[in-house]
């Protein structure tokens, strides 16, 4: 017996979308392709507030840049597994900006939760696949690593300035308290 394919209507607030379900001999969905509107808006608009002082400040993002998580495409169209440090793992959605977890489910936080940004972080990284379920273009990851070497550079410049900062300082000490 032979996949079968099929295309599905899926009614959303004001439109009608088409996925297109290839299903295998038993049943079960073997892949699906979205309606090309999902994926474009979800590579389009950021899960994580455009203001990064304002991000910085929120909770929910710190927690999401250094707790533990393991982020992997589960689906074309968006829909990511996130397991937390906790090991638990949540279902999250990209394009819908959604996620199982009880703090998204209960609170609904602006922004969304820590896995959603966390998520988001990891496809803007080119970490994971996009929600197209494309791998992130050779060009772009060596952008982003020649924007993180030029971040080193300037730490290493700002780190060596406080260094002759200090040894002057530390010079002016030993020479007064020697006499």
């Amino acid at each position: 017996m032979t996949e079968r394919t099929d295309n599905v209507e899926i009614q959303n607030e004001d439109e009608t979308e088409h996925d297109e379900r290839v299903y295998s001999t038993d049943g079960g969905v073997v892949a699906s392709t979205p309606a090309a509107s999902r994926i474009a808006e979800a590579l389009q608009q950021p899960t994580i507030g455009e203001d990064p002082c304002q991000e910085e400040l929120e909770p929910r993002t710190k927690r999401a840049r250094t707790e533990e998580m393991d982020v992997s495409l589960l689906q074309k169209g968006g829909i990511y597994e996130v397991q937390s440090e906790s090991g638990n793992i949540y279902e999250v959605d990209i394009a819908s900006k959604t996620c199982t977890c009880p703090d998204f489910t209960k609170r609904n936080p602006s922004g969304g939760c820590k896995h959603l940004r966390r998520a988001d972080l990891e496809i803007r990284s080119g970490n994971v696949p996009r929600p197209d379920g494309r791998l992130p273009e050779m060009m772009d990851m060596v952008e982003q690593l020649a924007a993180e070497i030029r971040e080193l550079d300037q730490e290493i410049e700002e780190r060596e300035e406080r260094r002759r900062e200090l040894e002057a300082t530390a010079a002016v000490i030993e020479e007064f308290s020697i006499q």
